[in-house]
């Protein structure tokens, strides 16, 4: 199967280079059509030269298989080139490359009645040149030179470990065009003139695709070697393995046969405390195995409970510390109630605070902790499956719940008043749904706007935020700063630091406030304040690489703090610890200062370089690869590709007008490997070709 695919890769070279020499003669038919180059065979105006000229080297830069063309006018003895330098001398032409000439003479081959393919070969240099038939009543002659390199990269493109050569094969059973050819060549000579395989030895063959122009061919080196050493070295450590394996099967069995009574023995006189007669060991191990099992799940079921009650994390111990209005049973109920589902939201999850003045029916008395129970179970059995209800307090005439609601719905919040519209009619009470949110973040926030809400009962028994005044929701207190700690992490970033201190000044302003308002829950949002606070600086020192050990004690102190203790009991500690953290980051930040002096030497001395990237700048820095973006642009006025670019196309242009160098080394010259990129660029920039700005 891999020998199969091997040559249908070999084949599918081929075609593609077939379809290339295709599209070579379009191009010969579209020159010998040219109206341009036939008002130059017969008139001396430098215009129509100039014309032609330009009509050559369009063609040959337009089609990347093609180095270069020549057009030789035999009626003024005048020749045109593109791409190579080439003279006219005594019947043939000299192709001058690496600072000799190559003699192609088109007289040994116009006898052809067909297109042809040929090798020329000079001292230090070759050819691959496409001659179109001749006509001998024609006075000119147009033949191209092929792209050595083009068609390399293309036999490349198909090497691998079993594929270690290929190559383009000319009549006389040489190398035109090859890739890993001194592997091939020493083998030419074993082929046959029929397709197929050649095998050489039993791992290694040669692989021929005939079929192309005046009897060249595709062949190709196929080794299985390395794919047999690496089903060698699997099949050996499968043995091993296997062996391994088995005997210590062997070993396992032999010893569980003759030690099974033995410890069936000593394992019941240690486990049945009451051995019934006449019953095997398993019977007497099995029935004491259910007894524990039962006693398991028994002991499972308590655990549970108190995992359960355990659940509640900061949210859970806040609401239960600040509910001392709530009677033993409401808080029992509380309890048992998982508060999980207020922290496990899919996006597509919302919380929702809700207020509620509820009042006894008319001509009765009834306890406010029985109409709540009431009230929340109603919630309970209304909302969607998974979904939760938590009364947070309650006094005689009002009641703040939060609902977790579940599921795909789009329209929760329509739905809910709808749900309390209908409620509240039938029970004569108040409500005050608060907006929604799928972040726990914002659960103090979405109190307050219950709050908020409920301020308008006196125009209607149902209200919901959204639809409040926009006066009204001025001022919140407890509304999550996600702007606020946005901008902080910006400007630390940024290495802002009075920008920091102020986004820290403006937290810390918003934190004392917080504890001014009426809501249950301050506690709450300031800890997840403070923990961001912190994430956003230690986040910053990493993207600098400041080292971790450097500041490890101040943060885990700092978050200690954060977490275990009231705001109120470590206020001056925490702020201190938090601005130990900033002013270290500042130190580190002033010991890494770069600046665009820096910067531009460095640019200056290696765009040139095809490894040049801004991972090296950042190396060099000793900083993040991100943060190196940031600094090159803020201190270069522009990105780093854009700015390398510019100082590319200077220089490419600098060569292409002052020297005559290829347009493939001054692609490497300039930083690109790859000279079609190099030539898609520079189009792009400047409008025309490499070619097109030096002629």
């Amino acid at each position: 199967m891999l020998n199969q695919q091997a040559t249908q890769q070999l084949s599918h070279i081929k075609s593609q280079f077939s379809d290339g020499l295709t599209t070579v003669s379009q191009i010969n038919s579209s020159l010998t059509n040219n109206t341009n180059l036939a008002l130059s065979r017969h008139t001396d105006s430098l215009w129509n030269q100039y014309l032609a000229s330009q009509e050559i080297n369009s063609y040959a830069t337009a089609n990347d298989m093609i180095q270069g063309i020549v057009y030789y006018d035999a009626v003024h003895d005048r020749i045109y080139s593109a791409g190579k330098y080439v003279k006219y001398d005594n019947g043939a032409f000299h192709i001058f490359s690496d600072g000799s000439y190559t003699v192609f003479d088109p007289a040994k081959y116009q006898d052809s009645i067909t297109n042809q393919l040929i090798s020329v070969k000079g001292k230090d240099t070759s050819f691959l040149i496409y001659y179109p038939y001749y006509d001998k009543g024609r006075n000119y002659t147009l033949f191209y030179i092929i792209s050595e390199i083009y068609v390399s990269n293309m036999l490349k493109s198909i090497l691998s470990d079993q594929i270690i050569s290929v190559a383009l094969i000319d009549p006389d059973n040489q190398i035109a065009v090859g890739v890993n050819s001194s592997l091939l060549a020493p083998h030419l000579s074993a082929m046959k003139e029929d397709t197929g395989i050649c095998h050489l030895d039993s791992q290694t063959s040669l692989k021929s695709c005939p079929g192309l122009y005046s009897g060249f061919k595709m062949v190709g080196m196929i080794s299985d070697k390395a794919i047999m050493d690496q089903i060698s070295v699997i099949l050996s450590r499968t043995y091993a393995i296997l062996f391994l394996l088995g005997v210590a099967g062997m070993l396992i069995v032999m010893f569980s046969m003759r030690n099974t009574y033995l410890p069936l023995h000593r394992l019941t006189r240690k486990i049945v405390k009451n051995p019934k007669p006449g019953q095997s060991y398993l019977e007497q191990l099995d029935s004491a195995f259910a007894a524990t099992a039962t006693e398991n799940r028994n002991l499972q079921e308590k655990i549970d409970k108190y995992r359960l009650s355990m659940q509640k994390s900061i949210l859970g111990s806040i609401v239960t510390g600040n509910r001392s209005t709530l009677s033993e049973s409401m808080k029992q109920m509380d309890t048992l109630s998982s508060i999980e589902p207020f922290f496990t939201l899919d996006p597509d999850d919302l919380i929702f605070a809700l207020r509620m003045r509820i009042n006894p029916p008319r001509g009765s008395v009834a306890n406010p902790e029985t109409l709540v129970l009431e009230i929340e179970q109603f919630l309970k059995s209304a909302l969607p499956e998974k979904s939760s209800c938590l009364t947070l307090e309650y006094d005689n005439d009002t009641a703040m719940f939060l609902l977790s609601y579940i599921g795909p719905e789009q329209n929760k919040e329509e739905a809910l008043l709808a749900l309390l519209e209908n409620y509240c009619e039938e029970k004569d009470y108040l409500s005050a749904l608060s907006n929604g949110s799928s972040s726990p973040l914002d659960i103090p926030s979405l109190y307050e706007n219950a709050l908020l809400a409920s301020s308008t009962w006196d125009h209607e028994s149902v209200v919901s935020f959204r639809t409040l005044d926009s006066s009204l929701c001025e001022g919140h207190t407890l509304a999550y700063p996600y702007d606020i700690l946005d901008c902080l992490a910006q400007a630390l970033k940024e290495h802002d630091f009075p920008g920091a201190e102020s986004g820290i000044r403006q937290l810390f302003a918003l934190i004392d406030s917080s504890f001014s308002t009426e809501n249950t829950l301050p506690d709450f949002f300031v800890r997840c304040v403070l923990i961001d606070i912190l994430t956003a600086i230690i986040n910053a020192m990493n993207q600098m690489n400041v080292n971790f050990k450097d500041y490890s004690e101040i943060y885990f102190e700092a978050l200690y703090l954060c977490r275990s203790f009231p705001y109120w009991e470590k206020k001056g500690e925490i702020q201190s610890h938090i601005s130990q953290l900033l002013t270290l980051f500042q130190s580190e930040a002033e010991n890494q200062i770069i600046n665009a002096a820096q910067i531009e030497q460095l640019v200056n001395e290696n765009f040139t370089s095809a490894d040049f990237s801004i991972s090296y700048l950042a190396d060099i820095f000793h900083i993040s690869i991100a943060y190196m973006s940031y600094l090159f642009k803020k201190e270069m006025g522009e990105n780093f590709s854009d700015y390398v670019w510019t100082l590319r196309l200077k220089k490419a242009k600098e060569l292409l007008l002052s020297t005559d160098m290829p347009i493939d080394d001054i692609s490497l010259a300039v930083g690109y490997v790859n000279t079609s990129s190099f030539r898609r660029k520079f189009k792009q920039a400047t409008g025309m070709t490499p070619s097109q700005l030096r002629c």
